[in-house]
């Protein structure tokens, strides 16, 4: 009888201080997200973005069967995508707009990064001053 494959997940244990587990617990529960998660996202994230530039990246994730995420070659990609408005079809591949916030985090932006709003998806870069 032959052996069946299975599938098993790995857990990886990340040391960090008190504080920043702190941090990271109190993050994580705004997005109403685990830690796994959330490190899961930002780790991948972060490794596909490197593959956009990096073909030992890229032979690594073609090496492991890692599929490119269709939002990887977007300069928004990252954590923004918790707070965007058209976040389901940008996983899915099925828009090329850029970051547009959801109306509900308004409140939280800073007044540096206010002018955010103002985006319509097609540009990320800051408004020019006029004067």
């Amino acid at each position: 009888m032959g052996t069946a494959s299975v599938q098993v997940d790995k857990v990886v244990n990340v040391r960090m201080s008190e504080s920043e587990h702190t941090l990271l617990k109190a993050y994580c529960a705004s997005l109403n997200r685990s830690m796994q998660d959330v490190l899961r996202d930002f780790a991948l994230m972060q490794i596909q973005k490197q593959r956009f530039c990096c073909r030992l990246v890229r032979s690594l994730m073609d090496e492991h069967g890692i599929e490119q995420d269709p939002r990887s070659r977007k300069p928004c990609f990252g954590y923004t995508c918790y707070y965007c408005r058209h976040a389901e079809a940008c996983t899915a591949g099925e828009t090329d707009l850029l970051y547009v916030p959801r109306h509900e985090i308004r409140e939280l932006v800073s007044e540096d990064a206010a002018y955010i709003f103002d985006f319509d998806g097609s540009s990320i870069e800051a408004p020019t001053q006029k004067g």
